[in-house]
């Protein structure tokens, strides 16, 4: 089952900040505590000025001076018409890993809608429709399973 909670702050994030090839994927991030913050996709000309929606969401919660992340959710809108939630990028995972390892993350596969109940309508994009596929839900550290913890 799918946090609808932070489905909506990413998808909501991703309505308001929608721009092509620029900022195409939002993060919501929940602390232990409650707190939801956020971040969007900056694409940058140079490639790897590049800066993920789930470092950008992590850097907000670690200046608000939240350290327990509960959970993380992207999405991406595509301009063919849907969203669909993603799984974090190769550098997004070592980030995470290095943060939150036991936090919750979604990862898209199959081929049911990945939205819950289908309406991104109410978050402003009223074109778009569920990617086919389901959001599941695992941990940080089963996205990198040969990972050894970090000794900060």
């Amino acid at each position: 089952m799918i946090d609808t909670d932070l489905w909506q702050h990413a998808s909501g994030l991703l309505a308001r900040t929608y721009r092509h090839e620029r900022h195409e994927v939002a993060a919501a991030l929940r602390t232990r505590g409650g707190h939801v913050f956020t971040g969007v996709h900056v694409a940058g000309s140079a490639g790897r000025s590049s800066i993920c929606a789930e470092g950008i969401a992590l850097g907000a919660a670690l200046t608000a001076g939240e350290r327990e992340v509960e959970a993380v959710l992207a999405v991406l809108y595509r301009p063919s018409g849907t969203i669909r939630v993603i799984a974090p990028c190769g550098l997004c995972r070592e980030l995470l890993y290095d943060y939150c390892p036991d936090a919750s993350i979604y990862i898209h596969e199959g081929s049911t809608p990945a939205a819950p109940g289908g309406d991104v309508t109410a978050v402003g994009f009223s074109a778009a429709a569920p990617a086919p596929g389901v959001a599941r839900r695992v941990l940080v550290r089963e996205l990198m399973p040969g990972k050894n913890p970090r000794a900060w």
